[in-house]
């Protein structure tokens, strides 16, 4: 993991600003500490005994140069589909009477602008890293099945939206995931997913807030 000296002068660097900008208590912080502690885990969890490059590479966030605008084009097919998706469920709950999704713009309505930026730059890169980089893949390798990876990752990611008390929240969450896991698993990068989610949060974010 290279030389333990400068790692840790490294990470004593990074707290120190990351406390002088996004103060403990401050509104916001905690989705920027949040979003960090998930990227730190997959990171550590997936480098462990073999160097953050291998890490990354295990995250599949290495892609190369020359593949990038392919990445980019497949991230925008994956917000494609995940738009889709949260239509054809909304429609879907609406008959069935679970269409709470009011909920959940009252919570994004209610937060700073720090906050909503945090919420579509930093929060999707550490969501994606844990559950579709580390978790997904993990749960495929030692299951031998990416359909159950997808699955069981999905859930845990849906379960963080409990905190939104919204039936549609936790549906159209684990919905969504399932298409981030398709593309990362047909792409074999977590770039499109981790643009599909960061578009689609900036997206909700505005719809919610100016429309």
């Amino acid at each position: 993991m290279g030389n333990p000296a400068q790692t840790l002068l490294a990470l004593f660097v990074f707290l120190l600003a990351s406390i002088t900008v996004f103060p403990f208590g401050k509104t916001g912080s905690s989705i920027y500490y949040t979003s960090v502690s998930f990227f730190m885990a997959a990171l550590f969890l997936s480098s462990y005994g073999k160097g953050f490059a291998k890490g990354l590479s295990y995250l599949r966030l290495n892609p190369r140069r020359k593949d990038l605008p392919g990445l980019f084009l497949w991230g925008i097919a994956a917000l494609a589909v995940s738009i889709s998706v949260t239509a054809a469920a909304t429609v879907a709950l609406y008959f069935l009477g679970y269409l709470d999704a009011g909920l959940v713009g009252e919570k994004i309505a209610s937060l700073p602008a720090l906050a909503l930026v945090l919420a579509f730059t930093i929060a999707p890169v550490g969501e994606e890293a844990l559950f579709r980089g580390y978790l997904f893949r993990k749960i495929s390798d030692k299951s031998s099945s990416w359909i159950l990876g997808a699955l069981l990752s999905s859930a845990f990611f849906a379960s963080l939206h409990l905190l939104y008390g919204s039936v549609a929240e936790i549906i159209v969450a684990f919905l969504i995931a399932l298409v981030f896991c398709a593309f990362t698993q047909k792409t074999g990068s977590l770039i499109p997913a981790i643009i599909a989610h960061s578009t689609f949060n900036f997206l909700s974010i505005v719809s919610t807030v100016f429309l």
